[in-house]
């Protein structure tokens, strides 16, 4: 028998309160040191329920980072954006984070954790940063076939600086959030293409922002 609609929106309401508690928890004390019972206290259930709705802590666990991910997902469209609107689209990302420090907590704890071979979420960042890197590097030479590339790095070294630099600078934003990551975000690209494709890269930025 199909369950109503309507417990089936309560029973989804009640998993995304319970990713947007663990994130929290997660993020603030790291996988090891949050317990399902801190996640179970801030949404007003049991150990017990949490269980029921994701099976294992490790299970909670992945679909924290997950969840976070589609969010961040639209942002760039390989299939359908020149290199300028995917630079642009990285850059948005960046400011998203920004408005989501219990987000940036979280990968920046997690992923510290994660290098331990043993540690739960070890092939998901594993599989994850092999992904992120490939992306870029996508972009990098989407940029390149369309003569807006500059910097004479390939498009793997410019992937993995770029990468580098955004997890380095999350470390120092989370330690001192007066810290202006786009505008370090700004400069990498500008160094890296050529000035009319950084010119239309800020352009469809304030386009976006007067939408």
């Amino acid at each position: 028998m199909a369950r109503p609609k309507g417990d089936q929106a309560a029973t989804a309401l009640r998993r995304q309160a319970i990713l947007d508690a663990a994130l929290e928890v997660f993020g603030s004390n790291g996988f090891r040191g949050g317990s399902l019972r801190l996640v179970a206290e801030s949404v007003g259930m049991t150990e017990a329920g949490i269980l029921h709705h994701f099976g294992s802590k490790v299970n909670l666990l992945i679909q924290v980072l997950q969840n976070r991910d589609d969010k961040t997902n639209p942002y760039m469209d390989l299939d359908r954006q020149t290199g300028p609107e995917l630079v642009a689209g990285w850059l948005k990302l960046i400011k998203f984070n920004t408005g989501h420090r219990g987000t940036v907590e979280l990968y920046t704890v997690i992923s510290a954790e994660a290098t331990s071979s043993d540690h739960p979420a070890h092939e998901f960042f594993k599989t994850r940063y092999n992904f992120v890197v490939e992306t870029m590097a996508r972009v990098f030479q989407r940029l390149e076939s369309e003569g807006k590339l500059a910097s004479k790095q390939t498009v793997d070294e410019l992937s993995r600086r770029l990468i580098a630099l955004s997890d380095g600078l999350q470390v120092q934003w989370l330690l001192d959030d007066n810290l202006d990551m786009n505008y370090h975000h700004e400069l990498f690209f500008q160094n890296a293409l050529t000035a009319k494709a950084w010119s239309e890269v800020e352009s469809i930025l304030v386009a976006s922002k007067a939408a």
